[in-house]
């Protein structure tokens, strides 16, 4: 429920909310333009509305309206704290900068809400075409997804509840901490994974022997992105075909027509592989298990035609 104001403020605000409104889309598009490379998972931008203005107003720390630093405020959500990083820098260089906040390395054990900001106004060819935000200041947040998920959940709760609690408060730095190693162990998740060596684990073992045969025959730029779900599938061929990783690669170098044809995908040339090898063994291994065949395929691997319709994936 919003909150009630005085008429002649009230008036004020109408005045201005129509020109916030537009700086908002202008906001909105601009950050996302500049930070679009660093793939946000969101920016929010919103305009303060009249009861909180009037509320803060009446704290008597401001000498009027247009010094509120977040009459329009925004945040930007990242994966990773380097990504953090990286928008603020960005940002530091499309907007004038009028403050900074909580940018420096804080104390080791304070795990207070104290997320980045900066207060900016609008670029100056901005304000050249709309000079009633010339004087409007605007608060930018950065964050990770993890802490901004923790700060939607708690923000009512604690910071705009009915009552103080020492339990709550304590409760929310102690999450903050937690998350903080969270988005830390996140963001080197493979390097923390390195120091040691993986134990033997067979399933994951054999895997990475398709992965790595598949990169001894194919460039790169010919793989799929996806590897891990390449391995998978191409498991399970293997399993059909009774082919070993090291057996099926000595076979597949002595396919170059097919290793190498433009037509197929890496998938299809480990089934062309297996079919004319052993297409035998492979179908009657089917069962009620389907395989896509495609024409181009069909056209290069003759045995391909063999496959019954009931085992095939239609499109």
């Amino acid at each position: 429920m919003a909150s009630k104001v005085p008429a002649s403020f009230r008036t004020a605000y109408d005045e201005l909310a129509g020109e916030l409104e537009v700086g908002k889309k202008y906001l909105v598009s601009r950050l996302q333009a500049e930070l679009d490379d660093l793939n946000p998972v969101v920016i929010q931008v919103r305009v303060k509305d009249a009861g909180s203005i009037y509320a803060k107003l009446q704290k008597g720390e401001s000498n009027e309206l247009l010094d509120l630093d977040d009459l329009i405020a925004a945040r930007a959500v990242f994966l990773h704290p380097q990504q953090v990083t990286l928008a603020m820098e960005a940002c530091q260089k499309t907007f004038p900068i009028l403050e900074e906040r909580n940018t420096a390395v804080g104390k080791p054990d304070d795990f207070r809400y104290q997320q980045p900001h900066l207060i900016v106004g609008f670029p100056r060819d901005y304000v050249e075409r709309k000079p009633a935000l010339g004087k409007v200041k605007v608060e930018i947040q950065f964050t990770t997804y993890i802490q901004h998920a923790l700060q939607e959940s708690t923000h009512d709760v604690i910071y705009k509840g009915a009552r103080f609690s020492w339990r709550e408060h304590r409760l929310d730095s102690r999450l903050r901490g937690l998350l903080e190693i969270v988005d830390e162990v996140l963001a080197n998740l493979q390097d923390l994974a390195q120091v040691d060596e993986d134990p033997p684990y067979p399933v994951f073992d054999s895997r990475n022997l398709i992965i790595a045969a598949a990169t001894d025959l194919w460039d790169t730029e010919d793989l799929p992105v996806d590897l891990r779900r390449f391995a998978i599938t191409v498991e399970g061929l293997l399993k059909l075909s009774g082919f070993e990783v090291s057996d099926w690669l000595a076979v597949a170098r002595e396919h170059r027509d097919l290793i190498h044809a433009y037509s197929l995908t890496p998938v299809d040339k480990v089934i062309g592989v297996i079919l004319r090898d052993r297409h035998e063994k492979f179908i009657q291994s089917l069962k009620k298990r389907r395989v896509l065949v495609s024409s181009e395929l069909e056209e290069l691997v003759p045995q391909a035609l063999k496959i019954p319709q009931q085992n095939r994936v239609s499109y």
